[in-house]
């Protein structure tokens, strides 16, 4: 597995209180959980999968 890099963004308190709302609720472990699943789908959404995400970049 790759060693993962933190990253730091920005986010409106009102998604955060959101995020914060399905923790408490325990749909998600974490807010990073939330954020971590998001990304996933967004990619997913936008390039199919994350294997093709892989091998897109390791073609470029």
């Amino acid at each position: 597995m790759t060693r993962q890099k933190p990253i730091s963004i920005k986010i409106p308190d009102q998604v955060l209180i959101l995020i914060d709302n399905f923790v408490r609720l325990e749909r998600y472990e974490s807010r990073s959980q939330f954020l971590r699943t998001a990304i996933e789908l967004m990619l997913k959404n936008e390039l199919g999968t994350w294997e093709k995400l892989v091998d897109q970049i390791y073609q470029d």
